[in-house]
């Protein structure tokens, strides 16, 4: 597949076709200019490594691999920005099984050292959040994310697929509620922002 035109759509159908026109296609993607920068910059900026950032770009690729060959990607957006938001929404999913998604302002790290206590209470915290973004929906969870990785009601709209930015407003108002919801009628919860 000699294709000196690369769009979308070429690249697209390149993985689609499946062999030598696959392995092309993710060649070109994983060539684009400025799109390893990209995903870097956001690990970096996100409490990341160099070498956190090289892992977030491939497993990125891996999945963009996947969702083309099974006709996820609908071309709402340009390839390019599908493939960064895959990369946020890993780099979000590493960080939460590593425990680590509270962000380290650079004047914490003079802070004193948490006591035992605090750091209980907020491992507990996690999993209690954990547990009402299970109890949510994913399509409320998968809101929630985008929302978190402050995506505009615009694009959280054509993401998940909404007529409008009002839309996809009310819907992640009426998510925030439900999780907020679920964490006060919680008595752990409750307990815990009496101690």
């Amino acid at each position: 597949m000699a294709n000196t035109d690369w769009t979308d759509e070429a690249l697209i159908a390149g993985i689609q076709n499946g062999g030598s026109a696959r392995e092309e296609a993710l060649k070109r993607i994983y060539l684009l200019p400025g799109l390893r920068e990209t995903v870097i910059r956001h690990v970096l900026e996100h409490g990341g490594s160099r070498q956190d950032a090289q892992d977030i770009f491939q497993e990125s690729l891996v999945l963009l691999d996947r969702n083309l060959r099974e006709g996820r990607f609908e071309g709402k957006s340009a390839l390019s920005t599908y493939f960064v938001a895959i990369a946020k929404w890993r780099w979000v999913t590493v960080r939460r099984q590593q425990g680590r998604y509270t962000d380290i302002a650079p004047t914490h790290y003079d802070a004193e050292v948490e006591s035992p206590e605090a750091e209980a209470i907020r491992t507990e915290y996690r999993q209690l959040f954990q547990e009402a973004l299970g109890q949510i929906g994913d399509r409320c969870r998968d809101l929630l994310r985008l929302y978190q990785l402050d995506h505009s009601m615009e694009e959280i709209a054509r993401m998940m697929q909404y007529s409008n930015a009002d839309v996809a407003k009310k819907e992640a108002y009426r998510c925030r509620m439900r999780f907020r919801e679920l964490l006060e009628n919680n008595p752990t919860f409750a307990a815990l922002r009496e101690s």
